[in-house]
C-alpha cells in the first residue's frame, strides 16, 4: 500500500489541471482525441510487461475527470480492452507507431501524448521502458525529442510547481 499515495497524488494533480487539460482536448473529433490518448497510456503503462490494476483504475479515473463524464467508466474499460486485443495483435511497438500517426492526424500530439505521461507517472512513475515507449508516440506524432521530453517534465512535475525545493 506503500505506492498508493503516488496514485492519488496522480489523480490529484489531474484533478487540479483538469480544466485546463480539457480545454486543449476541445477540438473536433473529440472522441478519437480521447481514443487515441487513452491507447497512448496503455502501451506506455503495458511497456513493462502487464498493466496492472492501479494503473488501469488511473486511466479510468483520467478519462472520467477529463471528460467530465462525456466518458462513461463501462465505456473507458472496453477501451481499454479493445487497446489490449489490439497491442496483442498487432504488438506494443507497431500500436505505439499508429497511435502516434493518429495523434498528429488529430492535431493532438501533445494532449495525447501528455495523457499517456500522466498515467506513466500514476503507477510507478516514468521509467526508461515507458519513455522510450512515449519517444515512439511523439515521434510518430511529428514530435521532436526535445518536445517529447519537455511534455513528459511537464507530466511529472504536474501538481509540484509550487512546492518549495
Amino acid at each position: 500500500m506503500a505506492k498508493a499515495p503516488d496514485q492519488k497524488n496522480a489523480i490529484a494533480d489531474i484533478e487540479a489541471q483538469a480544466t485546463r487539460i480539457r480545454s486543449e482536448l476541445k477540438v473536433p473529433k473529440q472522441n478519437e482525441v480521447f481514443g487515441a490518448a487513452v491507447e497512448a497510456g496503455y502501451l506506455t503503462a503495458l511497456a513493462d510487461g502487464e498493466v496492472d490494476a492501479k494503473e488501469l483504475a488511473t486511466m479510468v479515473r483520467a478519462v472520467d475527470l477529463l471528460s467530465e463524464g462525456a466518458v462513461i467508466e463501462w465505456e473507458t474499460e472496453t477501451l481499454l480492452d479493445e487497446c489490449a486485443a489490439r497491442a496483442k495483435q498487432d504488438g506494443a511497438a507497431k500500436r505505439a507507431a499508429a497511435v502516434g500517426a493518429a495523434l498528429a492526424a488529430l492535431g493532438q500530439a501533445e494532449a495525447g501524448l501528455f495523457f499517456a505521461a500522466l498515467v506513466a507517472r500514476a503507477s510507478k512513475g516514468i521509467d526508461k521502458k515507458e519513455a522510450e515507449v512515449l519517444k515512439v508516440v511523439g515521434t510518430a506524432a511529428g514530435l521532436g525529442t526535445d518536445a517529447v521530453r519537455d511534455i513528459v517534465k511537464r507530466a511529472t512535475t504536474l501538481g509540484k510547481e509550487g512546492e518549495a525545493g
